[in-house]
Order: structure tokens, then C-alpha cells, then sequence
């Protein structure tokens, strides 16, 4: 919770200036010191959300580092795999395609079923109505 002296500004010092040319630099100085202190609570905000990023990520456990790895980079790997296996037909002789193709099949399955755990047990942690409120 905030001070009070740190939510409130103070009033501003009011000067009685009597030619318009001294008023414009008045506020265009006004104009720039709200600015520089836009910029440093804009600063300490994004230091802050860094700052709160890095707190969950050392929090994060092997398992949900895990997850979140196969989850961005799975569908990277199936796409390697069909590629490699699509660019290797030609070289695999004829008898031995069905072998790495088996082989190919298990992989991508595999991945799969990795994937397939991990939407469903981020779909499970929501609660007990799927919106992530109790009933």
C-alpha cells in the first residue's frame, strides 16, 4: 500500500507572469518536467514486470519447464521429422522405407501424446467449472 505522500502530487507553485512570452516558457519547462516523470514511472513499471517475469520463471519446476518446452517447440519437432523423413526417401532403399516409417509413426505419436498431456492438464488446473471459478 502507497503513502499518501507518494499518491498525491503536490500543488503546483503558481507564478504571476506578466508577458506571454515567459508563460510559454513556463509551460513548455512544466510540459517537459511531466514528461521526464512520465518516462520514470513507465522505466520503474517495466523494471518491475522484468523483474516479476524472472521471479516466475526461478519458480517455475522441472516439469512445467519441461511442458513448456515441448508445448512451443513439439510442433517444431513433428515438422522436422516429416521433413527429414520426406527428404530421406530417396536415399533409404526401398525394403527398409516401411522400417522408418514404423519408426517415424511411434515418434510423431509419442509427440503427440506429450502434447495432448499437456493441453489436457492445463485444462484440468482451471477448476471445476472450466472457467476457472468454483461452482
Amino acid at each position: 500500500m502507497k503513502k499518501e505522500s507518494e499518491t498525491h502530487e503536490p500543488a503546483p507553485t503558481q507564478y504571476i507572469i506578466k508577458d506571454t512570452n515567459s508563460a510559454l516558457k513556463m509551460k513548455k519547462v512544466e510540459a517537459k518536467e511531466s514528461a521526464a516523470r512520465y518516462k520514470a514511472v513507465v522505466k520503474r513499471t517495466q523494471a518491475e514486470q522484468k523483474l516479476e517475469i524472472e521471479k516466475l520463471k526461478l519458480q517455475m519446476t522441472a516439469k512445467e519447464a519441461a511442458s513448456k518446452h515441448i508445448a512451443v517447440f513439439g510442433p517444431l519437432y513433428l515438422l522436422l521429422l516429416v521433413a527429414a523423413f520426406l527428404a530421406s526417401v530417396s536415399y533409404i532403399p526401398e525394403s527398409q522405407i516401411s522400417v522408418v516409417s514404423a519408426l517415424l509413426t511411434l515418434l510423431i505419436t509419442m509427440i503427440g501424446s506429450n502434447l495432448r498431456s499437456i493441453v489436457s492438464e492445463g485444462a484440468g488446473e482451471q477448476g471445476e467449472n472450466g472457467n476457472g471459478h468454483a461452482k
